[in-house]
């Protein structure tokens, strides 16, 4: 039980480092804009969002309001973006999983020796993970169809 927690944790971890590796590889191009928010953009480069501190009102009532000016994608791209990152996330993270099910009910199978009980449960395990596997591909083709810019 320890050891699939451990497994669990290392895969995530892992595909984890992917996305963010993939998410700050990126370089500005010529069709970015700045966008005043009041709070950091999540799922940009580094030095995307820039602080700005400015006073608000006179002497007694004067505070200070933080800003943030950040550099995005002109128009619908980077929403495309992080969709598309996020599918992808959660696609890796499905087909890592049903690898991981299928050793494991895998092993449970071959472990279970006479028992028939054990045996027909890790089976239809097998045969669920499997379907799971043939459904995520399916919708990841028809995903491909109906909006391609998830996979580009």
């Amino acid at each position: 039980m320890i050891m699939k927690k451990i497994i669990l944790c290392v895969a995530l971890l892992l595909s984890s480092f992917v996305v963010l590796a993939d998410t700050f590889a990126e370089t500005p191009s010529n069709k970015w804009t700045i966008v005043t928010v009041t709070e950091k953009i999540p799922g940009l480069w580094k030095d995307a969002c820039k602080e700005v501190k400015e006073t608000v009102g006179k002497w007694e009532d004067a505070y200070e309001r933080i800003t943030y000016e950040c550099t995005i994608e002109s128009g619908f791209g980077s929403v495309q973006k992080m969709m598309g990152w996020i599918i992808k996330y959660f696609t890796f993270l499905a087909g890592l999983f049903a690898v991981l099910f299928i050793i494991i009910n895998g092993i449970m199978y071959s472990m279970s020796g006479l028992d028939s009980g054990m045996k027909d449960e890790a089976k239809k395990r097998i045969i669920a993970t499997l379907l799971g596997l043939v459904v995520l591909l399916l919708s990841g083709v028809i995903l491909n169809i109906v909006a391609p810019w998830v996979y580009r």
